[in-house]
């Protein structure tokens, strides 16, 4: 698994598939989900209004990103409500969004999730979480998938300048507790291009 680290926003990550996460009782949208939607022109708030979108637990809606944003898919994640927003949910749905992207063929998927200190998640262990939790779909017992693909599997991160130390660290955590089950390489960016840092 490659995880690959920017300094940039979403917006304009060369990959398949956005991944955003956002909330049923939170409007207007934040975040990367608010950011997305100023791009589509309000599209998503056209969708919350019609109905056609709720943020409720698991909820998953794809829609073209009709060039407006480098990925050319985006898929919006429903995370239920606020309160119960935690950690513990985001390991809980990463089986689930792993099953998801098997069934999309996404090998390139940028993931952006809320974090800050009004919903109790930061940067650093977020980014930790998610790469453990789909890390975890190598297991059996886990994932019907048996963890097909993981491997070639390319996660980015990319919520700019300010978080990027942060979500360093939580790769570089994962990573170091997942380095028996999964190899993982990590990205970061440099004057000359992506390189590796040393482990």
């Amino acid at each position: 698994m490659d995880v690959i680290l920017s300094t940039e926003g979403v917006d304009v990550q060369e990959c398949d598939l956005l991944v955003t996460g956002f909330f049923e009782d939170e409007r207007p949208l934040k975040g990367s989900s608010g950011w997305i939607d100023w791009r589509l022109n309000g599209l998503l708030s056209h969708f919350l209004t019609e109905k056609r979108l709720t943020g409720e637990w698991k909820e998953v809606t794809l829609i073209p990103s009709q060039g407006r944003v480098a990925p050319r898919m985006i898929l919006l994640l429903g995370l239920g409500k606020v309160k119960e927003y935690s950690y513990l949910r985001l390991r809980e749905i990463c089986s689930y969004l792993f099953e998801t992207l098997k069934r999309l063929k996404a090998s390139s998927v940028c993931l952006s999730f809320p974090y800050e200190e009004r919903y109790n998640v930061d940067c650093a262990k977020l980014a930790e979480v998610l790469i453990e939790g789909i890390a975890d779909c190598s297991d059996f017992d886990r994932c019907p998938s048996n963890g097909e693909g993981i491997e070639d599997l390319r996660l980015f991160f990319a919520e700019g300048e300010e978080c990027f130390p942060e979500i360093l660290l939580g790769a570089q955590t994962a990573k170091t507790i997942l380095e028996e089950h999964l190899k993982i390489r990590i990205f970061t960016p440099s004057e000359e291009g992506l390189r590796i840092p040393p482990a």
